[in-house]
């Protein structure tokens, strides 16, 4: 499937530029106008009727809400396919689950295929964005003899419930093929505005019920309810501009779009990048920020950093860090970070990180403890940090994690390699990226393709990683001078024993009552004395 997603990217970048180009405009003209972005490329498929197939208010078939909605998603570099091809004029709930049941396979209307052809089942379990809308059809008749007849309201109770039937089992068959998949159902507008007042209130009654019931099916099945009603209800004359016709005008559709499913499906997880950006604070004034690389259809050119929404720095696209250094102290910051692709166009979902200098030299817990100095020293390098409720916890272990993301810190080390560990994936970016530089440099080794990252570090792990990272800086091992008076290390390993016997021979580490406790967690207090010492002999 990744292959194939890369393969629609780039078709579909080539289609985009060909659509929104207007006829006789020379090839070289063409315009690239999809931004760079950090998120997941996705796969979006339209189901339903005619408002999904883009029937306009003249009969004709033309842009409908889907392709407003992937025209959108595609320029904001969020999607790599789209296809309504599934979605026909006069299609009621019940063709719609007849054709998820059969799995049959229709022309692609759209961008990012292979083939021209492909078959519903397939295409639902590649999709992360799924349109519906259907119900309206089933509907239709019934609402159409009112004109003579009235409204039919027992008639109606049983069409409508069997649409909603339809549209929980729809919802049910999409869940089985991709229980990941984010789907949005179109809510009802009055496609009868027309009619005269004693109809039109009996209607708007019935749409009330009906989008009510189908909300609460919909949210039921863990899809978005997306209301359109007020939207069309706003400009009716522009929206359903004939009387003899259901269907929305193209401003109608876009209307549609752009109010009711753009912002329902740019709230979804997908287009979340918080985790792509990390603040580091180096000092009271000063702060490291790194970020993912972003990606684009041609290529990044340039990182635009925002910082308290002004553009402040532009640098190469080979660099994604920058160190702001002369910041206020006790100041709260916000930087954002935009990708620019050749063309000029600016990521939409950007990266952005919060932070307060100054926050990290004082804590509320450490007054009285034996190891403030240190700790206020391991702060001031950003070499540890403190939690947002202003407390350092001195006492509390320090984790794998942690202990490979402070030693990464305090030598400055950077990778865009990636760790073969598989238990990373929780953790945010930054600690990721970290975590990959420890094992890079050769730092930390991980068992059994984890890491183990949320374990305490015992006294002996962390004597072993700066042992590493001693011999990492200085190009050389450390020679010892003797043994280490510590009767509890005998039965380790010889690389942990010369670990230990280095930071004992260098004043990092004393031990107590003879022993040195080398399967105890390590406190935080503990760690920042060890990693303070452990930089002064660095600098010898």
């Amino acid at each position: 499937m990744q292959l194939s997603k890369k393969f629609r990217f780039l078709a579909a970048s080539i289609l985009t530029c060909q659509l929104l180009v207007p006829i006789g405009v020379n090839a070289e003209e063409q315009r690239d106008n999809i931004a760079p972005s950090w998120v997941v490329q996705a796969d979006y498929v339209a189901l339903g009727d005619s408002l999904a197939h883009g029937m306009n208010e003249v009969g004709m078939i033309g842009l409908g809400y889907t392709d407003f909605v992937s025209q959108t998603l595609q320029q904001d570099g969020f999607i790599t396919s789209y296809n309504k091809g599934f979605a026909y004029s006069g299609y009621t709930t019940k063709d719609v689950l007849e054709d998820l049941q059969n799995n049959v396979e229709k022309p692609v209307v759209g961008f990012g295929y292979q083939g021209e052809k492909v078959k519903l089942r397939t295409s639902i379990k590649e999709a992360e964005i799924i349109t519906l809308n259907a119900g309206a059809n089933d509907l239709i008749p019934i609402l159409k003899e009112s004109l003579t007849t009235g409204i039919n309201a027992v008639a109606m109770l049983k069409a409508s419930q069997e649409a909603i039937k339809n549209i929980a089992a729809i919802l049910e068959e999409v869940k089985k093929l991709n229980p990941k998949a984010q789907v949005y159902v179109m809510g009802y507008y009055n496609s009868f505005p027309y009619y005269s007042k004693d109809l039109q209130t009996q209607f708007k009654m019935l749409l009330k019920v009906m989008n009510a019931t189908i909300k609460t099916t919909v949210e039921k099945a863990g899809a978005v309810f997306v209301p359109t009603y007020d939207i069309v209800e706003k400009d009716v004359p522009s929206y359903l501009p004939n009387p003899e016709n259901i269907h929305l005008s193209e401003a109608g559709y876009l209307a549609v779009a752009n109010e009711a499913f753009l912002p329902a499906i740019k709230a979804s997880t997908l287009w979340d990048v918080s985790k792509t950006i990390e603040a580091n604070m180096k000092d009271s004034t000063t702060v490291k920020i790194n970020w993912l690389e972003a990606t684009d259809n041609v290529g990044v050119t340039s990182y635009n950093v925002y910082v308290n929404g002004k553009l402040t720095f532009t640098q190469d696209a080979k660099r994604n860090a920058i160190t702001l250094d002369n910041l206020i102290a006790n100041t709260a910051y916000t930087v954002a970070v935009k990708a620019v692709d050749a063309a000029g166009n600016e990521s939409v979902q950007s990266p952005t990180v919060t932070f307060t200098t100054g926050r990290t030299l004082s804590f509320t817990d450490i007054e009285k403890h034996w190891a403030k100095d240190f700790i206020l020293k391991a702060a001031e390098a950003g070499i540890m940090n403190g939690y947002p409720d202003g407390t350092f916890k001195p006492e509390q272990f320090v984790t794998r994690a942690q202990a490979a993301s402070m030693l990464v810190r305090s030598l400055g080390l950077t990778t865009k390699e990636q760790a073969p560990f598989t238990d990373l994936a929780s953790y945010d970016v930054g600690t990721q990226s970290e975590i990959s530089a420890a094992y890079t440099y050769g730092l930390v080794k991980g068992m059994d393709g984890t890491f183990n990252a949320g374990l305490p570090i015992t006294r002996a792990q962390l004597a072993v990683m700066f042992n590493r990272a001693y011999e990492y800086q200085q190009k050389q091992p450390y020679v010892v001078k003797g043994k280490a008076p510590f009767s509890d290390i005998a039965s380790y390993d010889e690389e942990t024993k010369h670990a230990i016997t280095m930071l004992y021979e260098q004043g990092i580490i004393i031990g107590s009552e003879g022993g040195f406790s080398p399967e105890a967690p390590t406190k935080r207090g503990h760690a920042a004395k060890i990693f303070i010492n452990f930089n002064s002999l660095l600098k010898k």
